[in-house]
This record gives structure tokens, C-alpha cells and sequence, in this order.
């Protein structure tokens, strides 16, 4: 801890000052037009006092939930850089209001980021929960995560307590969606809440989860399906239910045999997890578990049996979503003792991932300074005869950048484009402080993840998937996920 003597002349705030100022202001440039008038509006920011602007609080509360200072850490620090003169206790009173503010500042960030979707064919998005808590447990929450899976970005969260049951409900859907999410939320109330609103579903199924009828109304005895399947051959049947409404969902199942190791790898962890909470799995039971079985509402034009299966796997993304959240941004260690306070505590952190890729994905390829210019475009030789096209700084204004684009650099968080080996993870925190000049590296970060290998189906129904697909056989074979 610096001493009160080294403040006295005002060198180190003056340092700090100088040091901090170039990057804050960076950072501005990628928040959403109007929100420091949001922040007086939603009563975040009143009166001038100890913190003179919204742009010194929002300061103050990355500090705090960003970068995971103390509440007394982050009064130090808020002084050291001349915010203001502050106790821990009035770090906490203001964490106290920004909570509609901070919600405000991440539906904005998240609406920048979601791509018109016009004319795309289905738009394949995955969905999921994770429990979120502190060291102590004093405090638990949820945390509803959605996933682009055609440009692999965050557009959608939602922070509840962890009573909330995970539920399609929990999500926004429009016209187009196809929601893919894991056994947890194969229910009939959230299939039937999609559906109204002109969405799809893809939901793998467990072994005694929603109960499916036929074309005759007849209950399906799913198991004895399975057992019909040709060895690792996919197989799909007509599938209805209905909804608590008494209306009819038509759907299909889709199924395929797993290969006797993963098989033998499901049962065993369905036999951990159930050791865990108290009972043995039945026999009917382990036996459904070396099949992959899916429900889908998506019409066979639109999405086949085989396009399902495949593209359920790239849900698997969005558990590393989660990974790089909690391990890299430490959003799973909840310091707050209030339900209100870590609610706040984890919007910012929210914030702070989505200010993370607004300015990687801003920043594109590798720069000697390490951030984006101002201008667009920056002409690198004079406009005479056989000089140089201007260099573009920026993604291309006529389409949000994409997976594999050529002024398109991943983020940290951006899972589908890293390295799959164990020191990943250090170096996509060290791209974002230092400068890479080694082609290597920016090959590394740019190929895509040998985890997601998926065979896809041509050109529709996504082709934003197919194209990315081209991308992974040119750089390399996958080894699936």
C-alpha cells in the first residue's frame, strides 16, 4: 500500500492520472450514445458530490466489479487517480444504485452486437445457465447466457436468483430463432412459450423427459426406438405433445447411436452424478444413455436429422463460454454479502466482458500501439498513381465483423477461435495487454478451434456456418468436441 507521504505532492496521482486517461478514453468510445444521460435518468448519478460525472462512476464501478477491487481497494485507488475522495462506505452506497443503470449499459452493449437477421434462414442460438456464487455460498445466482453460434457472440443475459429454474422462458425470442439447449430445458411450457413467438427449438432429451405422442396420439416408447436404430446410422420419427394449453407442438426426434467409449464415458458420469444426490440410475435408464437423443420443432427442409445432430455439438461452446467467464474475468467469486450488491457486482462484470469484445473485435488484426485509430481509414501512401489503397483499421461497415474475416480478431471470450492447449488461456490475456508481432501467434489466435470441427450441409440454411466451415478445412482438420 502506498504511503500517505508519496500522495502529499500529487506525483503519483499525477502519474496515474496520465497513465489511465489515454486508455478511458478509448474505452468511451465504445459505450452506447447516451449514457451519461441514462445515468441521471435512471438514478445511478444525482448529485455532484465526491464523484463529479458518470464517466468517474462508471470508472468507479469497474474498478470495483471489473477488475475485482475491494470496496477499500477501490476507494484507494478512485483517489490515487483523482475521482475523488472516498470511504469503502460510499463505494458501497453508490454500488447500491447503479444496478438499472448497469442493466441499461449491457442491453445496449448486447443490441450493438446481435446481427440483423433478415433474410438468414434459421438463426442458430445457444442457450444455457450456471450457478453463480462466493467463496462462502453467503449468496447464489444464476446467470441465463445466450450464444450466437453463427458469429459466436454474447447476445443475451439475465441475472436471477439460483431458485430460478433454467427455462427457455427465460429468454427473448424473435421470428427465425433456433434455440439449442442441453436435457435441462426440454420442458413444455418453454418449448410451447418459443413456439408462440415463431421460434424453433433443438433440446436433447432425457431418459424420462417430456413424454412425446405419434400420429395415432399414442404415447412413444423412446427406448424401444432406440433400440430399432441401424449401429451409428442417425434415424429420426414424427413426435408431438401438447402444451399446457392442451395444444399440439409437432416436432421430430432425432437419434444416433454413441460409439461403445462414449457410451461407456455417459453412463459413468451418470453414475457420479447420481451417487451424488442420493439414488442409484435404473437399468432403462443406463441403457438410454448410449444413445444421443434430440427434439426438434424445425421443419425438415429447414434443418435435417443430420444438420440437427451436427449442430448440437457446437452447443458445447457456450460451456466454454462459461469456463473463460469464471476463469478468466473471475465472474464466479462473488465478494458481496446482499442479494443487491451482487446482482450489481455481476452486471459489471457483464459489462466489462462485453467492453472486452467491443474493443477487440473494434481493434482487429495486431497493432505496434495496441488499440484502434480514430479515423476508419488511414491512407499509408500518397493518392498519386500506383500508390498504396488506403489501410482499414476498422470491420467493414456493411456487415458486423465474422469468424474468420480478415479484419476480425477474437476476443478472449470469443471461444470458437483459440488455441485448445493448456496455456491458451495465458496467452489470450497477454494479447490484450502487450504487442504480437509474431505471425505465429496471430495465425494461432486467428485459426479457428480444432474442437469445433463441424461437417456441415452446404450453403443453407446458414451460411454463415458453412463459410466458417471452409475456413476450418483450410487451416487445418478438427479433432470434433
Amino acid at each position: 500500500m502506498v504511503g500517505d507521504e508519496q500522495y502529499a505532492d500529487g506525483t503519483m496521482e499525477q502519474s496515474m492520472q496520465s497513465t489511465t486517461q489515454p486508455e478511458w478514453e478509448l474505452l468511451v468510445r465504445f459505450l452506447p450514445d447516451g449514457w451519461r444521460e441514462q445515468a441521471k435518468r435512471l438514478g445511478a448519478f444525482g448529485r455532484v458530490r465526491r464523484i463529479g460525472s458518470p464517466e468517474a462512476l462508471l470508472r468507479l464501478m469497474l474498478m470495483h466489479g471489473g477488475s475485482g477491487l475491494s470496496l477499500q481497494r477501490s476507494a484507494e485507488a478512485a483517489g490515487a487517480i483523482g475521482l475523488g475522495e472516498l470511504s469503502k462506505v460510499a463505494v458501497w452506497k453508490r454500488t447500491q444504485r447503479v444496478g438499472p443503470w448497469l442493466e441499461w449499459l449491457v442491453g445496449a452493449l448486447l443490441g450493438e452486437r446481435v446481427p440483423c437477421v433478415a433474410g438468414c434462414g434459421l438463426r442458430p442460438r445457444a442457450v444455457d445457465g450456471s450457478a453463480v456464487s462466493g467463496p462462502k455460498r453467503s449468496v447464489q445466482l444464476r446467470l441465463h447466457y445466450g450464444l450466437d453460434l453463427r458469429e459466436y457472440r454474447m447476445e443475451h443475459v439475465g441475472i436471477t436468483d439460483h431458485h430460478t429454474a433454467e427455462d427457455l422462458q427465460h429468454f427473448p425470442v424473435t421470428a427465425g430463432d433456433l434455440l439449442v439447449a442441453d436435457r435441462g430445458y426440454a420442458k413444455a411450457v418453454g418449448i410451447a412459450t418459443v413456439k408462440q413467438n415463431e421460434g424453433e427449438v433443438l433440446v436433447r432429451l432425457g431418459c424420462t423427459s417430456l413424454v412425446l405422442y405419434d400420429d395415432q396420439e399414442a404415447v412413444i416408447d423412446r427406448l424401444a426406438w432406440l433400440r430399432s436404430l441401424s449401429d451409428y446410422e442417425p434415424g429420426e420419427r414424427f413426435a408431438q405433445f401438447r402444451d399446457p394449453s392442451g395444444h399440439w407442438i409437432t416436432g421430430r426426434l432425432c437419434a444416433i447411436r454413441l460409439s461403445p467409449e462414449q457410451a461407456d464415458q455417459a453412463r459413468k458420469r451418470q453414475r457420479k452424478a447420481a451417487q451424488r444426490r442420493g439414488y442409484s440410475p435404473g437399468h432403462k435408464s443406463e441403457e438410454a444413455s448410449g444413445y444421443l437423443c434430440l427434439f426438434t420443432t424445425a421443419p425438415a427442409s429447414a434443418l435435417s436429422c443430420s444438420q440437427a445432430l451436427e449442430l448440437y455439438r457446437a452447443r458445447w461452446q457456450i460451456e466454454l463460454a462459461f469456463k473463460y467467464l469464471k476463469s478468466l474475468l473471475d465472474a464466479d467469486q462473488l465478494r458481496d454479502t446482499s442479494l443487491l450488491s451482487a446482482r450489481n457486482w455481476l452486471l459489471t462484470k457483464m459489462l466489462y466482458a462485453l467492453l472486452l469484445y467491443a474493443y477487440l473485435d473494434e481493434a482487429g488484426a495486431f497493432s505496434p500501439w495496441g488499440y484502434p485509430l480514430l479515423p476508419d481509414t488511414l491512407p499509408v501512401a500518397d493518392t498519386a498513381p500506383g500508390a498504396h489503397p488506403p489501410l482499414r483499421l476498422g470491420p467493414h461497415s456493411a456487415c458486423p465483423p465474422r469468424l474468420g474475416c480478415r479484419h476480425h480478431r477474437p476476443s478472449p471470450l470469443h471461444l470458437a477461435c483459440v488455441a485448445p492447449d493448456q496455456h491458451a488461456a495465458r496467452r489470450r490475456t497477454s494479447t490484450t495487454q502487450t504487442t504480437a508481432t509474431s505471425g505465429t501467434a496471430t495465425s494461432a489466435l486467428r485459426r479457428p478451434s480444432t474442437a469445433l470441427s463441424l461437417r456441415l450441409w452446404g450453403q443453407e440454411p446458414f451460411p454463415c456456418l458453412a463459410s466458417m466451415n471452409a475456413k476450418m478445412l483450410e487451416s487445418g482438420p478438427g479433432n470434433g468436441s
